[in-house]
């Protein structure tokens, strides 16, 4: 349930973001058409890449995730709640008994994962050396479960092996691939 992971981390991410003010400004490389998604995206660009689940659907119940189309829109401003992130991770061993993150469980983890889905495997390559024993960037209040979820979902779906070929999609493919240039890894 990948694609149920990523928008919650995303809307939990923005909605730590929007707290705090105006966004900082985009660097001056970067161009105006990818200062925002793109025009004529599909709606729900989550669908737009098949990824194979993570975690059981189970486990994202016991840990109160919701499916999307039963997701109401956030109540509240503020630090993006990360208890769920934290149920998930515990459950697969993935954190330590003080709640950080497990780096090295996290990796052989996502080594086991790719094994499973080979389509998947480069693009998991570059989420773990991108994502896993760094010091992930963000705003201070968003926890290092958050971070590492979206870091890895994030780039597993941008080297999406195969996208789904609706006009929708391919829009978003396209400008994922002019844009994600200018921004840093």
């Amino acid at each position: 349930m990948l694609g149920l992971v990523i928008p919650a981390v995303l809307v939990a991410v923005f909605q730590g973001i929007s707290c705090q003010g105006p966004p900082p400004p985009f660097p001056p490389n970067v161009p105006e058409q990818c200062r925002r998604p793109p025009e004529g995206v599909a709606e729900k660009p989550h669908e737009c890449c098949k990824i194979p689940p993570f975690f059981a659907e189970t486990d994202f119940e016991e840990c109160g995730f919701k499916k999307l189309e039963d997701e109401s829109p956030p109540k509240h401003h503020g630090p993006p709640d990360c208890t769920k992130q934290i149920c998930m991770l515990k459950k697969y061993n993935l954190v330590k008994e003080d709640e950080s993150i497990d780096h090295d469980a996290v990796a052989a983890f996502v080594d086991k994962w790719s094994e499973a889905n080979a389509d998947f495997k480069a693009g998991m390559d570059k989420a773990k050396e991108r994502c896993i024993g760094k010091q992930l960037p963000g705003p201070p209040h968003i926890c290092e479960a958050n971070r590492i979820v979206f870091c890895i979902s994030s780039t597993v779906f941008s080297e999406c092996p195969k996208w789904e070929e609706s006009e929708g999609c391919q829009k978003l493919k396209s400008h994922l691939e002019e844009c994600s240039p200018h921004f840093p890894k």
